[in-house]
């Protein structure tokens, strides 16, 4: 039994934040159904690479789910939706606000077919406000929410995450009000309207750095590999690699002052105090930078773990997929696919002691279910 088993969910979703949010549910047990258009969702065909035609980017997020082909801007579709609808507990889209009502299929239309239904919108803006009807793609999002404007070097151009963090910060957003929804419906017996958007779930992820500017009035800088409010919390050059040191707090520092020789530091006034080191950083970074260029990268990454100081590799991805932790944690895992044949995804990072996830289906083909799924509907419509 998993979490979400009898759960059903209905995926007009397409690209990122949607399917990412749907393929957790489906982790989790829920039955979900891929509606697509006859042309498909459009990231099967953003690469390469491709496997045996089907793009990777489409693969990291459709498992444990099934695809129909289906044109709901036709009557016929428009009916097999509706029945599909009254079936479902969550319907997840992430169309520009307005686009369904037209098709008779936006939040008030579905809850009149189920009053059960939890319904699910995911834009780029949210459903109200003077931006509602821009597009939202994850790269515009990081601009205009803020992001970019803290990451990147401080004298270089502002830049953006190296992953969609926007559209994945927005299908986590959905996943858990989609579960307090149906926690909800269980006391209220009513489904609802949940409104997510990439702008809100970007903004919502500032956090600290936001509160450092509410509270201070100060825009914040960008720091590059820094910290904005610890000190030395970055990455630092050995004679051969890059590498990080994460000092937390102020014991720590006073261990890595011991390892480096450097214990007259920790009595220094401008270096003891970690609110005092954040003030004299570029005076404290400057004595560190030439100490830590005098080993490899591998010999201060053994002394820093050993005195139990937070440090770290900075690892290309094949060293990531190597590490024996990647394995004991599940985080790579193999499925079968009829078209690809035996391929490789990204595990889940949901543990469960009781109901674990499973990966009972591979990233659907184009329609691959739409005579199993309507099939079924007609069938029971005879009886």
């Amino acid at each position: 039994m998993q979490p979400l088993a009898g759960i059903r969910v209905l995926d007009l979703s397409r690209v990122l934040a949607g399917p990412y949010c749907t393929m957790v549910l489906g982790d989790l047990g829920a039955d979900v159904i891929k509606v697509e258009s006859p042309e498909g969702d459009e990231t099967r065909g953003w690469g390469p690479p491709f496997l045996e035609g089907e793009s990777a980017y489409y693969l990291c997020v459709n498992r444990n789910k099934r695809s129909i082909i289906l044109d709901f801007k036709t009557d016929q579709g428009r009916s097999i939706l509706h029945k599909l609808i009254k079936e479902s507990d969550v319907f997840v889209e992430n169309f520009r606000p307005g686009t369904l009502a037209r098709f008779a299929l936006d939040f008030e239309s579905a809850s009149a077919i189920n009053p059960n239904l939890v319904y699910c919108s995911i834009t780029g803006f949210g459903q109200t406000g003077p931006l509602r009807d821009l597009p939202g793609y994850d790269f515009m999002i990081q601009a205009i929410g803020g992001l970019m404007s803290i990451t990147g070097e401080p004298d270089g151009e502002p830049m953006k995450v190296g992953v969609a963090v926007a559209d994945l910060f927005a299908g986590q957003n959905a996943v858990i009000a989609i579960l307090a929804a149906l926690q909800a419906r269980t006391q209220t017996g009513r489904g609802q309207h949940l409104d997510i958007s990439l702008f809100d779930s970007q903004v919502g992820m500032l956090a600290n750095v936001a509160s450092n500017y509410l509270i201070s009035a100060n825009l914040p800088k960008r720091y590059g590999n820094a910290h904005a409010n610890i000190v030395p919390y970055q990455s630092f050059q050995a004679s051969d690699a890059w590498f990080i040191v994460a000092v937390g707090n102020d014991k720590q520092f006073e261990r890595l002052c011991e390892l480096l020789g450097k214990l007259e530091l920790v009595k220094d006034s401008r270096f003891a105090l970690n609110a005092e080191r954040v003030r004299n950083r570029d005076a404290l970074i400057s004595l560190l930078k030439p100490i830590f260029l005098q080993r490899s990268a591998h010999e201060w990454l053994s002394s820093l773990e050993t005195a139990g100081i937070p440090c770290g590799a900075i690892n290309t991805l094949d060293q990531v997929f190597a590490k024996p932790q990647v394995e004991a944690r599940e985080m790579l895992i193999r499925m079968e696919h009829p078209a690809v044949g035996d391929f490789k995804l990204v595990g889940s990072p949901l543990k469960f002691s009781d109901t674990p996830v499973e990966y009972r289906l591979p990233p659907p083909r184009l329609g691959e279910h739409t005579a199993q799924v309507v099939g079924k509907l007609r069938d029971d419509h005879d009886r």
